[in-house]
């Protein structure tokens, strides 16, 4: 099998223009986890409040990080949330007996991720230094992963993609980190042929590089794409981690690398 070359600028800008025209054809992003009101209470300018509100998106952002549908992880959140469990755990409350003994999730990926809340509540003083605006936007990646022992990974990108979507953090700076790199979008990118890379290699330094990459990849149809981060990417119908012949066939990305290895010449 040959090696394609990689895709050009032009093709490239084809292939985002594609993407983001069906993404905004459709429904226009996940639910965002903080409302309007708690939007207000972190742009007001209280430490206190900010501190909490973020952790709560932390701790989100820990429990998605489990095989499991978006769906299932909102409705696990919503239990622990009505539980009172995340402001317990904040506020030092946090009774180990009683949480083993009715916690309020029944699937064990949800109950094994209250330990990583836990760790979380423990670094604030670190993570902390991020707010109400990260001081060096390249660090906070790396923050974020080291605070949570690694239990933010992907999902560091996600935290930052999601302070952004909320307007709590300006994107000047910050935006090259917030494409969630997680599996499928780092196969994605890279069978299309957005950004070359590894598709396996997920160093939190590989999905550093993999979020700059298509960063600046959307940057080819217009600041426009770039607004709304990986979404185009990782909601699209194309499902390229599982392609094949068939699928490759009836595909219809303007330019796929992944595509002409196996069938030629688009």
């Amino acid at each position: 099998m040959e090696t394609q070359p990689p895709l050009t600028n032009t093709e490239r800008r084809d292939d985002v223009l594609f993407l983001v025209q069906r993404y905004e054809a459709g429904e226009h992003g996940p639910a965002g986890l903080l409302d309007d009101d708690e939007k207000r209470r972190f742009l007001s300018g209280d430490t206190h409040t900010q501190h909490r509100l973020f952790y709560r998106l932390l701790c989100y952002g820990a429990l998605a990080a489990q095989p499991a549908p978006e769906a299932l992880v909102r409705a696990d959140w919503q239990r622990l949330r009505a539980a009172g469990l995340p402001d317990d755990i904040f506020d030092r409350r946090f009774d180990i007996e009683r949480f083993a003994a009715a916690a309020p999730v029944a699937r064990t990926d949800s109950k094994g991720r209250v330990i990583d809340f836990v760790r979380l509540s423990e670094t604030r003083d670190v993570w902390a230094r991020l707010l109400p605006w990260p001081a060096e936007p390249s660090t906070v990646v790396d923050v974020l992963y080291a605070c949570s022992g690694g239990a933010l990974k992907s999902r560091a990108f996600w935290v930052v993609r999601e302070m952004i979507r909320a307007g709590l953090w300006q994107p000047a700076g910050l935006d090259r980190f917030g494409c969630v790199p997680d599996g499928r979008v780092r196969k994605r990118t890279a069978r299309i042929g957005l950004v070359d890379c590894d598709e396996k290699a997920d160093a939190i330094d590989d999905m550093k590089a993999v979020s700059a990459g298509l960063h600046a990849a959307l940057g080819l149809g217009g600041n426009g794409s770039r607004s709304h981060f990986d979404l185009p990417v990782s909601t699209a119908e194309q499902r390229c981690e599982i392609c094949d012949r068939q699928r490759m066939a009836e595909c219809p990305m303007p330019h796929c690398r992944h595509r002409r290895s196996v069938l030629g010449a688009d």
